[in-house]
């Protein structure tokens, strides 16, 4: 393992069946490191005080899962250091108290103090190891471990995308800052997933995702309790407050048994990819949401967790039903959207390849990661589908299919580089305000991934479709 105060991953040795291309190289992994441990010593997990994440780590790991150059590597991290907020000194008197569980408790949910979180975990995993400390603060089922347990489905998933690259990467160091990044989200999310979980011990409704998907979109009490002007608040204005036991109720007959951690686990990715990369309006050009993105790349990560032994097959069991809920939630969240299963048919790549040229062009791709992370999801579902691809429940079953929204992904943010991202960016920032305040590249993240698109002024920005036609 390595140690709990530096980055290092050329001991790497791929274990946890997540997809990469092979062999990683050992001058690519001694980069990685470096740069890892710039983005650790030199900025904070948050970018700034509305409370995004910073996506280096992430980004550059993906990187090198497909197969990414120093010179990429390199790029990728420049072109997103200038939006980042620095770091600061821990206090440590305040991370000595944070033993006691009132005073561990008394920061959470609070940005400015992920540093200090950051160097109490530290100092527990450099004690007692990762596989106790992580056991102790999220599954261990005291109060803290459920308050923590909470705090890590919130942030839009960023907690498991950081906790899986730790544990594929076997990172002490980053598994303290996925620790930390949990301690300083807030528990919104997770309360609401808690109180899902108990609706869900007294039904003895067990669906599929799929069918779960669907009977969503399809419930009329569920579409009359949404509204666009809810924003990321949809769940609590609008399905709690108008429909919350049909809601609760749905969301709930997702169920993980012991005995099916591994096809299940498939059955996520697969679902979640289908209703995301599908979620497309005919009139507008090929576009993905940015909540329902944050489905696939962490549920890409999702094997990292069922590899190892040190984490129980309960916790397993239940780590991947709160994943699936939280999906479903999202799902909500954004809309209801309904799917566009044609796309898989008649859509046309600009440049009709194999997977390699994908990756090439995703590691090429210069933005904050959620390409490179999104690709590499594609990529694992693909892989971790095949097993299981006969069962109904399995909408996405072919490779082409796979690929073919791997080539729906590429292009569509290719294309909106070269054709629209200034107009994107300038509508965005007129209509939200708040963008204005981040730097360039944020404001066209911002604008190149849709939020809500179940709902049609999500897709106000978005270029009217022309003809599909390959480039010549």
């Amino acid at each position: 393992m390595a140690a709990s105060h530096r980055v290092n991953l050329t001991n790497y040795a791929p274990l946890t069946g997540i997809f990469e291309v092979q062999p990683l190289k050992d001058e690519i992994l001694r980069k990685a490191s470096e740069i890892l441990q710039q983005n650790h010593d030199n900025y904070h997990i948050y970018i700034h005080n509305l409370g995004l994440h910073n996506h280096i780590l992430h980004h550059i790991l993906a990187l090198v899962a497909l197969g990414g150059t120093e010179p990429q590597l390199e790029l990728a991290y420049n072109l997103n250091t200038d939006s980042q907020k620095s770091t600061r000194p821990p206090d440590p008197r305040r991370v000595l108290d944070f033993a006691q569980p009132a005073n561990f408790r008394k920061y959470l949910g609070k940005g400015d103090y992920y540093d200090d979180y950051f160097a109490f975990f530290q100092d527990q995993i450099s004690r007692h190891g990762l596989a106790v400390t992580v056991n102790e603060f999220l599954f261990k089922g005291h109060d803290r471990a459920e308050d923590m347990f909470q705090r890590f489905f919130s942030g839009f998933l960023h907690s498991p995308i950081h906790l899986g690259y730790a544990i594929e990467f076997d990172q002490p160091l980053i598994a303290a800052e996925a620790l930390a990044m949990t301690a300083v989200h807030d528990n919104s999310f997770g309360l609401v997933l808690t109180e899902i979980e108990r609706y869900a011990s007294r039904s003895s409704s067990n669906e599929t995702l799929i069918t779960l998907q669907r009977k969503m979109h399809e419930n009329h009490q569920l579409r009359g309790a949404m509204d666009y002007k809810y924003g990321v608040k949809q769940v609590r204005d609008g399905f709690l407050a108008h429909t919350k036991d049909t809601f609760m109720e749905l969301i709930g007959s997702w169920k993980v048994q012991s005995h099916e951690l591994e096809e299940k686990t498939a059955e996520c990715l697969n679902s979640t990819l289908y209703w995301t990369a599908l979620a497309q309006r005919p009139e507008k050009q090929i576009r993905f949401d940015f909540f329902l993105m944050h489905s696939i790349t962490a549920g890409s990560l999702w094997p990292a967790f069922n590899s190892v032994s040190w984490i129980s097959e309960r916790a397993k069991c239940r780590l991947l039903e709160w994943k699936g809920r939280a999906d479903l939630m999202l799902y909500c969240q954004v809309g209801l959207p309904a799917q566009q299963p044609e796309e898989l048919l008649t859509y046309r790549p600009q440049y009709p390849s194999g997977w390699s040229e994908v990756f090439k062009r995703a590691c090429d791709y210069k933005d904050d990661g959620h390409l490179a992370k999104f690709i590499r999801g594609i990529a694992t579902a693909y892989q971790i589908s095949k097993p299981f691809v006969s069962k109904s429940h399995f909408s996405l079953k072919t490779e082409e299919q796979f690929l073919q929204i791997a080539h729906m992904v590429i292009d569509s943010a290719e294309k909106f580089n070269l054709e629209s991202a200034d107009r994107e960016t300038e509508m965005i920032c007129v209509k939200y305000g708040y963008p204005r305040i981040m730097s360039p590249e944020i404001q066209r993240v911002t604008a190149r991934w849709p939020r809500h698109v179940g709902f049609e002024e999500a897709w106000f920005h978005v270029p009217a479709r022309k003809s599909n036609m390959p480039r010549l």
